[in-house]
């Protein structure tokens, strides 16, 4: 009798084990990611350009800082040797995903996290393991747990070149990534249940906005739309932010980016600018 219920057991530790690496396996087959680094030298740079690299299976999505109506934040955390720190993840301009009435923030096919890896002068160690645990969900028609971690071994003895295409994308995304500390002209107004943004932009004859849009870093305070209600003025755009139907707090001020498209000499661009501005009651 003890012999089978042996058995049974390794039986089920078995079958457990199977069910893992089957998971483990589909969701690799869904999204994959991968530690990068940009071309840095190794006399000079101090600071090393260090990205997560998801490549996700067509039609398949993973989430912003803010993933909307549904979903999780994306987050990252590193294992770093003593002394090297990393930068709080830094986020390219997400796209709008929806279905139905459910709105999402996030990125499909490929994206890169980028973070500043912080070496210390004269740090005496050469030659460096970093690890990076990423956890989110991926998600089409149904979601999925994305949970894995990532090593990467950098040789901070020499100079590394990065590969032309890596390079490429660091290079890309640097420009898609949200502009801090930017003397920005906003004013959030209030009235009713509603805020009234107003961004106020200098235009000249060889520039057009063609859109502008508000992406709110907090979850449940405003609702997630995916066409804003905007109106152009003269000297600036008024961006109506209505209440997140389960909106549980009142909010005194207005967090996230701007994101503003423009076409300059016939070149489009998406150019996006991080901010905080308190809420002014009208009354």
């Amino acid at each position: 009798m003890k012999h089978r219920s042996t058995t049974i057991y390794f039986s089920f530790l078995f079958t457990i084990f199977i069910f893992v690496q089957f998971v483990a396996a589909q969701q690799k087959s869904l999204a994959e990611a991968k530690l990068v680094v940009d071309s840095f030298s190794s006399g000079k740079d101090s600071i090393i350009s260090i990205g997560v690299l998801i490549n996700l299976k067509d039609d398949w999505h993973i989430y912003w800082r803010n993933p909307g109506d549904s979903g999780l934040p994306t987050d990252i955390e590193f294992g770093l040797p003593n002394g090297i720190t990393a930068s709080e993840i830094k986020f390219p301009i997400p796209k709008i995903f929806y279905s139905d009435e459910i709105v999402n923030y996030g990125y499909g096919h490929q994206v890169l996290f980028l973070f500043d890896l912080n070496i210390p002068e004269n740090y005496s160690s050469k030659e460096i393991n970093i690890s990076a645990n990423i956890t989110s969900l991926i998600c089409k028609d149904l979601c999925k747990t994305f949970d894995t971690t990532v090593t990467i071994f950098l040789d901070l003895s020499k100079d590394f070149i990065a590969d032309e295409k890596i390079s490429r994308l660091f290079e890309s995304t640097k420009k898609i990534i949200p502009i801090q500390n930017q003397k920005l002209n906003i004013i959030a107004e209030s009235k009713s249940d509603n805020v009234y943004l107003k961004v106020f932009v200098k235009q000249n004859e060889n520039q057009n906005i063609n859109g502008i849009q508000f992406y709110p870093y907090e979850m449940g305070i405003f609702r997630n739309l995916v066409k804003q209600n905007t109106k152009q003025n003269e000297n600036f755009f008024e961006i109506l932010l209505e209440p997140d139907q389960f909106r549980v707090k009142e909010p005194a001020s207005v967090n996230g980016i701007i994101v503003i498209e423009e076409e300059i000499e016939n070149v489009l661009s998406r150019k996006a600018y991080e901010f905080t501005i308190p809420i002014i009651e009208l009354i």
